[in-house]
């Protein structure tokens, strides 16, 4: 198709935005010069450093100019086509029907200034479709109700399917509050369950642990430390009670830092979360000074998940996750923590609420109306062998070292993985629903998947060799986007009959029911 002129420009003020983009490039020059430039006064190098900001300066204001002159979107009936480029055009056509979500980004600039940075995802994965810096507010409105009336119509004249409770859709209406703003104190609880500061202080123990001869606070830190030892060593009457006591004692001072630096992550970027839902889309915002807005088309989920750790269970919550096929991380480091964490459906929020939240999201879908159906009872023996056979190799390597005495770690691990093993195969469960496939499992750190028929792509049964010698087998679904990490529900330790129709109940529901993105 030719490249033709014409469709809708950005707001003006994205050139001051585009400006800031391209001027990144020129921050470590100019460093390099203003270091050169040193004590040189009015010399060649002063001059050269000033001629160099001139002809940056210039260079940056050009391009955001030619970017926002050349850049030009279109909302046709079906489609968005984005038109930039100014030596190589380029020309990009995404259908509504594809957009899995929407994403609107603010920074507190962007607040001041009424605009937005939009991303456009669809099933693709990886980076957004599209980035549009930036747009009015009203034009964002503009653009998601344009996208959502498309989206209908062409959902209109696909072929029929048969009738679909999950796939309903509620008539148009205003915006409906299914989730009022998180509470500062409820992020806090999430940033207490979670271990989100893990990645920064193991980070930081390897900066320190590499170079740790250039901090002297180091080794006060650990004239400290011996200092401590000592002391509750002559306290405790006994040098290794001592050790043990000022290691405890480091380890709860880094446990409350991790669960500090959680509380601070989650405070600044969930803050006041708030779902809504408009028609099909569910609409996510938060964020403390990068204000972000996620729209997710309903049909589009992919599944949904709940998590529950024991911590969870201390504060009476569990946490709700939805996946879509987009969605996937984006550049930057930064970019690709908001990109994760926005999959949230409810941070935190009360197990007796989930059911009705998921009805909310797909109707039709009813968790207090299912039957469960239990896994082979006695696949704990499965579980057990192996984490026992760890704890006898790890006693005996053990008992070279501290005497046979370490051996009584051996029976405590096989204690500890009878119970796991009977507690796990206990909780496991699965439900073939009206609607789709529900599978719970885990007694310490608890999870549900759910997936509807019509999201399911593949069903597949698998049988290991252990598989085989006990007479068992496992049922894998994936849905689209299906990765390693996520997409899936495998239900493990199925008598293999059991197995077999399971399996061929899937694959015919799934089947049966009209796919769609």
């Amino acid at each position: 198709m030719a490249f033709e002129v014409g469709g809708q420009r950005l707001h003006p003020i994205s050139i001051l935005f585009g400006a800031a983009k391209v001027a990144r490039m020129f921050v470590v020059p100019a460093i390099l010069m203003v270091v050169a430039n040193r004590g040189d006064g009015d010399g060649l190098w002063a001059r050269l450093g000033w001629l160099w900001a001139m002809v940056a300066a210039v260079f940056v204001v050009g391009a955001s100019m030619l970017g926002y002159l050349f850049y030009r979107y279109t909302l046709s009936d079906t489609e968005i086509v984005i038109r930039d480029g100014i030596f190589k055009r380029n020309e990009r056509h995404i259908p509504f029907s594809r957009i899995q979500n929407i994403d609107l980004v603010q920074n507190p600039l962007h607040r001041a200034l009424g605009v937005a940075l939009v991303r456009v995802e669809t099933g693709s994965g990886g980076a957004p479709e599209a980035e549009i810096r930036v747009l009015s507010l009203a034009a964002i409105d503009r653009m998601r109700a344009r996208i959502f009336v498309g989206r209908a119509g062409a959902e209109a004249v696909l072929p029929e399917a048969p009738a679909e409770a999950e796939e309903a859709s509620p008539a148009p209406g205003g915006p409906r509050q299914i989730l009022a703003p998180l509470p500062t104190s409820e992020l806090a609880k999430l940033g207490i369950v979670s271990n989100k500061g893990m990645v920064v202080l193991g980070a930081a123990m390897g900066v320190f642990w590499q170079r740790q001869w250039e901090f002297d606070w180091f080794d006060q830190a650990k004239e400290y430390f011996g200092t401590g030892r000592e002391w509750l060593g002559t306290v405790f009457g006994s040098p290794i009670v001592g050790v043990v006591a000022a290691g405890a004692g480091i380890l709860l001072v880094g446990l409350v830092l991790l669960r500090l630096f959680s509380i601070g992550w989650y405070i600044y970027l969930l803050h006041g979360f708030t779902l809504t839902r408009v028609g099909d889309d569910l609409r996510a915002e938060y964020g403390l000074f990068n204000k972000i807005s996620r729209t997710v088309p309903t049909p589009r989920i992919q599944a949904l998940s709940t998590q529950e750790s024991p911590l969870h269970r201390v504060f009476g919550r569990q946490s709700v996750k939805l996946q879509t096929v987009g969605g996937g991380a984006a550049a930057g480091a930064g970019q690709a923590g908001i990109m994760k964490d926005s999959q949230w459906l409810a941070p935190m929020i009360e197990p007796e609420r989930v059911p009705e939240l998921f009805a909310e999201v797909h109707e039709g879908v009813d968790l207090r109306a299912i039957s469960w159906e239990p896994i082979a009872q006695r696949a704990w023996w499965r579980l057990f062998r192996p984490l026992t056979a760890v704890g006898a190799v790890v006693a005996l390597v053990a008992a070279f070292f501290v005497g046979f005495w370490a051996l009584l770690l051996a029976a405590l691990v096989a204690l500890g993985a009878f119970f796991h093993a009977r507690a796990w195969v206990k909780s496991a469960a699965y439900s073939l629903a009206p609607w789709g496939l529900v599978f719970k499992s885990g007694w310490f750190n608890r999870t549900l998947k759910l997936v509807r028929y019509s999201k399911i792509q593949t069903v597949s049964q698998k049988e290991s060799p252990f598989d085989r010698r006990n007479g068992m087998a496992t049922v894998r679904i994936d849905t689209a986007g299906a990765g390693a990490m996520g997409h899936t529900i495998e239900i493990p330790f199925l008598d293999a009959a059991v197995a077999g129709d399971v399996a061929h109940r899937l694959y015919e529901e799934s089947s049966r029911h009209a796919f769609r993105w």
